[in-house]
């Protein structure tokens, strides 16, 4: 099933509207984990510990998400909020699987 605008607008019950939000959320899901993935990718590259907290990084990736929540019309303070945990919480994955590595 492939949940779209147009899909959404023919759905009248909230059985079928919750099948929906639940296949985007197993869509969530695999994309997160190919974040996580470059996350792993990133751990194996970077030589130094320190460049894995990247400010100005950080910075660039709020910035491109609160661009694409205004263009998708969509609430661009949630959103900031939203990837300013997962980013953070990706640093600190990161950071994990670094030490991991070099164990």
């Amino acid at each position: 099933m492939t949940v779209t605008t147009e899909s959404i607008d023919q759905i009248h019950d909230m059985k079928h509207l919750r099948k929906a939000v639940d296949q985007l959320d197993s869509e969530l899901i695999d994309l997160f984990r190919l974040r996580f993935a470059c996350m792993n990718a990133a751990a194996r590259i970077k030589v130094g510990r320190e460049a894995v907290r990247d400010e100005s990084r950080k910075a660039e990736v709020l910035e491109n998400v609160k661009s694409l929540a205004e263009e998708a019309r969509i609430p661009v303070p949630a959103m900031a909020a939203i990837w300013e945990l997962l980013v953070e919480t990706s640093i600190s994955y990161e950071l994990q699987k670094w030490d991991q590595l070099r164990k």
